[in-house]
């Protein structure tokens, strides 16, 4: 196979190139409203989890608080009831001290519980609205996907179509240039062949030395672009 035939092949390669580009682009599209749906439900269900460690924590403290609320309450009526059997007046006013200073301890345990309900309400709230919004976007990315399902379908077979087609016409190119190709191709987008015209290469839109470009478009040579490394063809070897 001489230079020219394998220019025609890797015309024809880069053809394939292209096609599964734009298939690739179009799956992307139709993948687009269904991909976005699906990660807004995801970011509503960590903010769920979320929401939910929090109130839980806060139920938690809630908790502690009225254990803590039963056990001053109980001293408190144990003092009451001890201040109704003194007699002397300095243990009287001492022991009522203590029992407005625990009457006190009771009102900002009680205060502080009064808040954390709020906040629990609060939170319980906002995970409600996020839970419905959650459910909606679910909803919205299976009726997403569902309405391009056939589409995607079509477009997937379409894409190992051509894959299939390039892989042929790959084994037909000398081990050297497929190796070139398949490791320009891998770090290179997905393209490892680039159109040139005009003296300028498609791929990156960089202009080539003239020289370069003659000899590409006479198929005397198989060159990379000085600029994006790419193996250079020119649109003249699809026609031999």
């Amino acid at each position: 196979m001489n230079t020219n035939e394998q220019l025609s092949l890797i015309a024809e390669i880069c053809q394939h190139d292209l096609k599964m580009a734009e298939v690739r682009k179009n799956l992307a599209r139709l993948n687009k409203d269904s991909d976005q749906a699906k990660k807004n439900a995801q970011e509503l269900e960590a903010a769920i989890n979320s929401m939910t460690g929090t109130r839980d924590g806060a139920m938690k403290q809630r908790k502690a608080l009225d254990e803590k609320l039963q056990l001053e309450k109980s001293n408190l009526r144990k003092w009451e009831a001890r201040a109704e059997k003194i007699k002397g007046e300095r243990e009287y006013t001492a022991l009522m001290s203590e029992i407005s200073s625990q009457k006190r301890t009771i009102s900002g345990v009680e205060a502080e519980m009064a808040e954390l309900a709020s906040e629990i309400k609060a939170s319980e709230e906002k995970m409600n609205k996020a839970t419905g919004a959650h459910e909606e976007n679910v909803e919205r990315a299976k009726h997403a996907f569902e309405e391009v399902k056939e589409l995607l379908f079509d477009e997937e077979k379409h894409l190992e179509t051509v894959a299939q087609a390039k892989e042929k016409l790959l084994e037909k190119l000398p081990s050297t240039i497929k190796t070139r190709y398949e490791r320009i191709y891998k770090s290179r987008m997905q393209q490892g062949i680039a159109f040139v015209r005009n003296e300028v290469c498609q791929a990156c839109q960089r202009t080539i030395p003239a020289e370069l470009y003659i000899k590409v478009c006479k198929g005397e040579v198989i060159e990379q672009c000085p600029s994006c490394q790419r193996i250079l063809v020119s649109d003249f070897a699809l026609e031999n």
